[in-house]
């Protein structure tokens, strides 16, 4: 499943990526660097991934959504949320 490039979409996007930016105090991350498999980010970063998304907005990430395309980039992670907004 894609995800279109809706304004919806591109709204998550923008607060994932500046969640992103906060988390590993770089400002210019792009929307497809490995965040986790490039070394960015370690694996407590993923949990609080995991948590930010939940809390924000307000969906459930379920155990099959653990995976590390999910949460390896900014387009994955805001991809994440938007399949699960839209459930």
């Amino acid at each position: 499943m894609t995800v279109e490039n809706t304004p919806a979409n591109e709204e998550i996007t923008s607060v994932v990526r500046e969640f992103i930016a906060r988390l590993s105090g770089r400002p210019d991350i792009e929307d497809d660097r490995p965040l986790i498999s490039g070394g960015v980010l370690d694996s407590i970063a993923a949990v609080q991934m995991v948590d930010f998304v939940e809390r924000t907005f307000r969906v459930e990430v379920a155990y099959e959504d653990l995976e590390l395309l999910n949460f390896d980039t900014v387009r994955g992670l805001a991809a994440l949320v938007t399949r699960r907004v839209a459930a």
